[in-house]
């Protein structure tokens, strides 16, 4: 039986671009909150980061991009994954925004 029936792939795009952090490659991450109006990113041990959902204009389409060798030649192939209708912005958490969402928990 496929466990997949019925259920949809939805993709969202992370945009990091005001946080003002040095992330450094490979480092784990947890993203938390997707069902919520304001989603957790904490990367590494130190960097935590709050996001708001926005709405993209228009459809933004998502590639895959692979190297593949044509008659000794080596070009790019490029595959469609799929579409996304939203965003995530992510902003640096603060002293006083973690300090109120640690009171909000209680």
């Amino acid at each position: 039986m496929d466990n997949n029936l019925g259920c949809e792939e939805e993709f969202i795009l992370l945009d990091l671009d005001d946080c003002l952090c040095d992330i450094p490659p490979n480092a784990p991450f947890v993203l938390s909150g997707l069902d919520t109006q304001s989603p957790t990113l904490l990367i590494g041990d130190s960097i935590k980061l709050i996001g708001e959902y926005q709405e993209t204009v228009g459809t933004c389409y998502l590639f895959s991009e692979t190297k593949c060798d044509i008659s000794g030649k080596f070009s790019k192939e490029v595959n469609p994954l799929g579409s996304l209708q939203k965003v995530i912005k992510f902003t640096a958490l603060t002293e006083d925004q973690s300090k109120a969402e640690l009171f909000s928990n209680l």
